[in-house]
């Protein structure tokens, strides 16, 4: 399962491995803001829009059952134009 937000303008994309996912509930406690839930006994990205992109879900799994990507935020060609000498 994914989930892609926004958050300050930075995006981010939260996966769980289901296969790995053994259900331990650990992420859920080093979530600060609960994007992680549990759905039959696996943690589910839920509240996507809350993510901060801290990665601690990430860190205290040992199943290595999660990931959390940074995102480039879609730009319309007019902001690019508008924005390439600046990038």
């Amino acid at each position: 399962m994914a989930c892609i937000e926004e958050a300050g303008g930075v995006a981010f994309q939260v996966k769980v491995d289901e296969k790995r996912c053994r259900g331990c509930e650990e992420c859920l406690e080093a979530c600060t803001v609960s994007v992680l839930e549990m759905k039959d006994g696996k943690c589910v990205p839920a509240n996507e829009k809350e993510c901060i992109g801290c990665k601690a879900c990430v860190e205290i799994c040992e199943e290595n059952a999660i990931t959390v990507e940074d995102l480039e935020p879609e730009m319309s060609e007019i902001a690019r134009l508008l924005l390439k000498d600046i990038l």
